[in-house]
């Protein structure tokens, strides 16, 4: 096609990402309609799930972000005051939120945390390597995706 032009820009308005994104979105729905038909239930909206942890004053010490939907459980954040550290309460978390993801009907769980965070605690905790990304912030630090299978009884 002839006559385009193409531009680098530092930001997109809202109607320059929707318009970007609108030929994706209709290719992926004509793809696999019955999928995008059911996300688009209320049903099957993503529903929050959070863990928080706060010690005999009310402090919050720790906490877990993340949400459920379709079947997984999404951890965004998990963390752990320092001074808390190493006394079960990340374990205690992630335990809490994995049986509410049970209960939620989940079947998996997905996270994602760098190479100095905690991979060894998730695979202590059953979490397998997914994937790695070496070098990931460009400072020679790696990023891991970890998954785990749930057993819902």
């Amino acid at each position: 096609m002839t006559g385009l032009n193409y531009e680098l820009v530092g930001s997109l308005s809202d109607e320059a990402r929707a318009a970007i994104g609108a030929p994706l979105r209709a290719y992926n729905r004509a793809q696999n309609p019955a999928f995008y038909a059911a996300r688009d239930l209320p049903e099957n909206a993503p529903r929050p799930l959070n863990v928080v942890a706060t010690d005999p004053a009310g402090t919050i010490v720790g906490g877990l972000i993340g949400d459920t939907h379709f079947g997984w459980l999404e951890v965004s954040i998990i963390a752990v005051a320092e001074h808390v550290r190493g006394l079960g309460i990340g374990r205690r978390l992630m335990e809490l939120a994995e049986q509410e993801a049970v209960a939620r009907g989940c079947w998996h769980v997905h996270l994602d945390t760098m190479d100095y965070q905690a991979p060894g605690f998730y695979q202590k905790l059953g979490y397998q390597v997914a994937s790695k990304i070496d070098d990931w912030d460009s400072h020679g630090h790696a990023q891991f995706r970890f998954t785990k299978q749930l057993n819902p009884t």
